[in-house]
């Protein structure tokens, strides 16, 4: 039984079927790690959600998101450390999102909270007994930049677009 696949809104369970009809049972257990579900909290909306100046009737978070883009890797790569590498990729990221980004000096690429992503992954005592576990390095997962993939600079097709 998963922790998080078990317990999400169908509609997101519809929409990760399109992505990918055949979910890998094998990532579910590094959805759920603490750091990854404590992703579950935290909107993508950068905040917008909060307010009363934008209608927003539907929560999608930052670890379906995280989630969504590992399914779209998995479906046209079937590689466990492509796939990790598109999940871990917002596993730094803090509430308010990309305007963290923003206060940071990082509006153009938005990239800046992806600072914390190895330091992460390396205190989490779960995920790198899974990492073990499976002979994958934290240099191979921790920076999905290296995945075309995963991260392609506009207008180039990828799987985390903004």
């Amino acid at each position: 039984m998963s922790k998080y696949y078990d317990n999400i809104n169908q509609k997101i369970k519809d929409y990760f079927d399109i992505l990918e009809s055949n979910f890998p049972e094998w990532l579910n257990e590094y959805i759920d790690t603490k750091e990854l579900l404590s992703q579950q909290y935290i909107s993508v909306t950068c905040g917008t959600i909060y307010s009363n100046l934008f209608e927003s009737d539907f929560f999608f978070s930052s670890l379906d998101h995280s989630v969504a883009v590992a399914l779209i890797i998995w479906h046209f790569t079937h590689d466990k450390k492509q796939t990790l590498s598109g999940l871990f990729h917002d596993i730094a990221t803090p509430a308010f999102k990309h305007c963290v980004d923003f206060l940071n000096g990082d509006y153009m690429n938005q990239e800046s909270t992806e600072d914390l992503t190895t330091e992460i992954i390396k205190n989490s005592k779960e995920i790198m007994a899974l990492l073990k576990r499976d002979n994958i390095l934290v240099s191979e997962i921790d920076n999905y930049h290296l995945y075309p993939i995963a991260d392609n600079d506009t207008p180039k097709l990828s799987a985390d677009n903004r």
